[in-house]
C-alpha cells in the first residue's frame, strides 16, 4: 500500500513496462538503471553518515567548551567566596562527570589522527595546563579564607604555596587568588581554549562540505551513466525513440543542467527518473538545511540566540578600524540571581537582556553574548557624536530591567563604551571599552561610562 501511494506521488511511466518490446536488451538496461539507483541510495546513506558524524563531533566540541567554562565558573566562585561547595563541584566535573575527557574520547573513535581531533586535543591540553593555575589559586584562596586541610580536595592539598605567597596576609592571599582567575594571563588561556574549539568546529564544517561535494560528484556521474544507457536504448529500439526521449533523454538533460546550476531537479520523465530526482532534491534540501543549521550553531549562543564569542571576535577583527562604537555590558551582580533564585531565573534574565539589546540596537549592529553574563555590541557607522543616544538607550534598558512586569527580579546593567573616534585611544578599542566598563562598576554600577 505504501509503495502504491509512493508511486502515485512520484508519477511517471515505469521502464519495466517496455520489457515486452525491448526484451533482453531492455531487461539489461533496466537492471543497469536500477543499479545506478541503488548506487545513488548508497551515496545518500554515506552522506547521512557524514552528517551524523559531524553532529556528534560538534556536540563533543560544545561539551569541551562547556566543561571548560564550567570549571572557570566554579574556580572563580571559590576564589571570590571561599565556598567549599564550589571546589567540590569543580572536582566533580574533573574526576566524575569528565565531559572534557569523554568528548575527546568520543571524537577519537572516528577522527583520530585528523586535524580536527588535533584541535580538540590541544584545547584539552591548554585546559589541563590552566588547571595548574586554578589549583594554585584555590590553594591560595583556601589559605586566605582560613579553610582547614580537611575541607580541601586532595588535588588542592597537594599544592605547595611559595614562601612569598604563604607569608601574605589573609586579605592579600584572597586578592591574589582572585587576580589569578581574572587576570589577562587567565583570560589568555581561556581564549586559547576557545580558539582551538572554534578551529575544531571550522575543520568539522570543512570536512563535512568536502564529503558532500564528493557525494554530489558521484551523483553527477550516475546521471551520466543514465545518459549512456538511454542512448543505447534508442539504438536498440528505433521505434521507441519518441517514447524514450520523453521518458529519459529530456529529463536527464534537464537534470544535468539543473545540477550544474545547483538548482532543484524537476520531477519529469519516467518513474525511475522522477524517483532519482526526488531523492536528489531531498538530499539537496537536507544538505542545505544542515549547512544552514551548522553555520548558525557555530556563530550563535544557544541560550539567547545572540551572536556568540567566536562571531564577536570575527566582527571585531573585521571592523576594528571602522567608524564603530564598542559597548561592553555586564549584568550587575548576576551571581546573586543564580544563588538566590536559581539558574532558571538567571537564564531567563539573560534571555530578557538579550531580547532588550536586540530591540534597542539596529539590525546592522552586532549584538553578542561573549561570556556568562557578559554582552557586547558593535555599532557600525557610530562616532562619539552619538554618545547621548547611546546613554539614552542604556538608561532606557536599565529603567525597563529595574521595573520588571514579567515576574523576574529587578536587574541592571553596567556598560563601558569606546568610540572609534575617541580621544586619546589605545591601540585596542575593546580594551578601552573594558576600561570604561570597569569605571562604571567602580562608581556604583547601573549606568554607562565612555572612554
Amino acid at each position: 500500500m505504501d509503495s502504491e501511494r509512493e508511486e502515485k506521488q512520484v508519477g511517471g511511466v515505469r521502464l519495466r513496462n517496455l520489457n515486452f518490446i525491448l526484451i533482453v536488451p531492455a531487461l539489461i538496461l533496466c537492471f543497469l538503471l536500477l543499479f545506478a539507483t541503488y548506487r545513488a541510495r548508497v551515496e545518500y546513506s554515506r552522506l547521512q553518515e557524514a552528517t551524523e558524524r559531524y553532529i556528534g563531533s560538534q556536540q563533543d566540541v560544545s561539551a569541551m567548551q562547556a566543561a571548560s567554562d564550567y570549571l572557570t565558573e566554579q574556580v572563580r566562585v571559590f576564589a571570590v567566596t571561599g565556598d567549599p561547595a564550589a571546589m567540590d563541584r569543580y572536582f566533580e566535573e574533573v574526576n566524575v562527570t569528565r565531559r572534557r575527557d569523554d568528548a575527546l574520547a568520543a571524537m577519537n573513535e572516528y577522527l583520530a589522527g585528523t586535524e580536527t581531533y588535533g584541535y580538540l586535543n590541544q584545547a584539552l591540553a591548554v585546559s589541563n595546563e590552566l588547571m595548574q593555575r586554578e589549583l594554585y589559586a584555590m590553594r591560595l584562596a583556601a589559605a586566605g579564607f582560613g579553610l582547614g586541610d580537611d575541607r580541601l580536595a586532595p588535588e588542592v592539598l597537594a599544592v605547595t604555596l611559595s614562601g612569598e605567597d604563604a607569608g601574605l596576609t589573609d586579605n592579600a592571599q584572597r586578592q591574589k587568588a582572585r587576580d589569578m582567575v581574572f587576570d589577562d594571563v587567565y583570560q589568555n588561556y581561556r581564549a586559547r581554549i576557545a580558539e582551538n574549539t572554534a578551529l575544531c568546529s571550522a575543520a568539522l564544517i570543512d570536512g563535512t562540505q568536502a564529503s558532500q561535494n564528493a557525494s554530489a560528484g558521484k551523483v553527477s556521474r550516475l546521471f551520466g551513466m543514465h545518459q549512456l544507457l538511454v542512448t543505447a536504448l534508442i539504438l536498440l529500439v528505433c521505434g521507441l525513440v519518441l517514447a524514450t526521449s520523453r521518458l529519459m533523454i529530456n529529463p536527464l538533460g534537464s537534470a544535468v543542467e539543473h545540477i550544474r546550476r545547483h538548482e532543484e531537479l524537476p520531477l519529469r520523465g519516467s518513474y525511475e527518473m522522477r524517483y532519482l530526482a526526488r531523492t536528489y532534491n531531498e538530499l539537496r534540501e537536507q544538505n542545505t538545511q544542515d549547512r544552514q543549521k551548522l553555520s548558525y550553531e557555530a556563530s550563535h549562543d544557544a541560550l539567547t540566540g545572540l551572536l556568540n564569542r567566536a562571531a564577536f571576535e570575527k566582527a571585531r577583527q573585521q571592523y576594528s578600524h571602522e567608524n564603530v562604537a564598542m559597548l561592553l555590558i555586564d549584568v550587575d551582580k548576576f551571581k546573586t540571581f543564580n544563588d538566590t533564585y536559581g539558574h532558571d531565573v538567571g537564564d531567563r534574565i539573560l534571555q530578557k537582556v538579550a531580547g532588550l539589546l536586540q530591540h534597542s540596537f539596529r539590525s546592522e549592529d552586532f549584538v553578542c553574548r561573549i561570556g556568562g553574563d557578559e554582552f557586547a555590541v558593535i555599532m557600525l557607522h557610530a562616532g562619539k557624536s552619538l554618545e547621548g543616544l547611546v546613554r539614552g538607550k542604556i538608561d532606557a534598558l536599565n529603567a525597563t530591567l529595574g521595573a520588571p512586569e514579567d515576574g523576574l527580579p529587578p536587574a541592571s546593567l553596567s556598560v563601558g563604551v569606546a568610540f572609534g573616534d575617541r580621544d586619546d585611544p589605545t591601540d585596542d578599542i575593546f580594551k578601552d571599552a573594558d576600561t570604561a566598563l570597569y569605571y562604571t562598576k567602580e562608581h556604583g554600577r547601573r549606568g554607562v561610562s565612555f572612554y
